[in-house]
């Protein structure tokens, strides 16, 4: 009777193991924003079970050399599978340009933005009172709190890097120059259509 019972655990085992089809990719080892160039300590390696096609999409874990300096183009948490459209070769055009600047907490949501967020920058110029939206659904990169200590002066800023295009520069810039800068996060919030567009005093157009 044991003999039998253990053979039925045994043979279970078999079983199971035929069954893992299970296969090694690539997850990201910590939070990998765009413009991240890849090296081995940002990828680890996990068991997923998956259709073949869902399969296809990551990368596997004996790719690694293939996606080692390659450029991150979305922000990827850590644990997060690896996509073959997350990341693309350096210099590619689908790769982001990305631009900080500082902000007062305040007017950054208080400082509470992580990356992979996503916001829209609103600006006010000074005098005219002129206003409307430079960006809507930037992604934000990274975000430097300047958490205050005995040598940092006690700051109030924050810095922001956020993905942007090369018109979403130079309008983030004139705006910045022109007034006052106000993020509004809009992570999960529906796309804004037709949305008042900020364009400084004496600009073309």
């Amino acid at each position: 009777m044991l003999l039998a019972g253990a053979l039925g655990v045994l043979l279970t085992l078999s079983l199971l193991r035929a069954a893992d089809h299970s296969q090694p990719v690539l997850i990201a080892a910590k939070d990998l924003v765009p413009g991240t160039v890849i090296s081995d300590a940002d990828l680890g390696v996990a068991r997923v079970h998956s259709t073949a096609s869902v399969i296809a999409t990551l990368f596997g874990a004996d790719e690694l050399v293939h996606v080692r300096g390659e450029v991150v183009t979305t922000t990827i948490h850590a644990g997060a599978l690896v996509g073959r459209g997350d990341v693309r070769d350096v210099g590619a055009e689908a790769a982001h340009r990305v631009m900080s600047f500082p902000l007062p907490r305040a007017r950054a949501v208080g400082g509470k933005l992580t990356a992979g967020d996503r916001v829209d920058v609103v600006a006010v110029e000074r005098n005219t009172s002129r206003s409307g939206y430079v960006v809507t659904d930037a992604e934000v990169i990274a975000i430097d709190t300047h958490d205050s200590g005995p040598l940092t002066g006690g700051s109030d800023d924050v810095t922001v890097t956020l993905a942007v295009d090369p018109a979403t520069a130079t309008g983030l810039a004139a705006a910045l120059d022109a007034g006052t800068v106000t993020l509004v996060r809009s992570t999960g919030a529906r796309p804004l259509h037709d949305a008042p567009l900020f364009t400084p005093s004496g600009a073309s157009g």
